[in-house]
């Protein structure tokens, strides 16, 4: 029902916390049904505290590397 109002937030909190929109975050902005689970997802996957914050980042920037991430 609010899902423009979603995607315009989530614009914004994403641009907000990186300083710049992102291309994969440009693509799933088209796909709102898939964009908004994947928000719900990162969120929680950033409050848990079942794994420390600096292993967190650690593994992002490996996951980064093994697919040749540019960003």
């Amino acid at each position: 029902m609010f899902t423009r109002l979603k995607v315009a937030l989530i614009r914004r909190f994403a641009k907000k916390r990186l300083g710049k929109e992102i291309a994969p975050l440009k693509t799933l902005m088209t796909h709102p049904d898939v964009l908004i689970p994947y928000t719900q997802f990162t969120m929680a996957l950033d409050k848990t505290k079942l794994v420390p914050a600096k292993l967190k980042v650690l593994a992002q920037i490996r996951a980064a590397k093994q697919v040749e991430c540019p960003f």
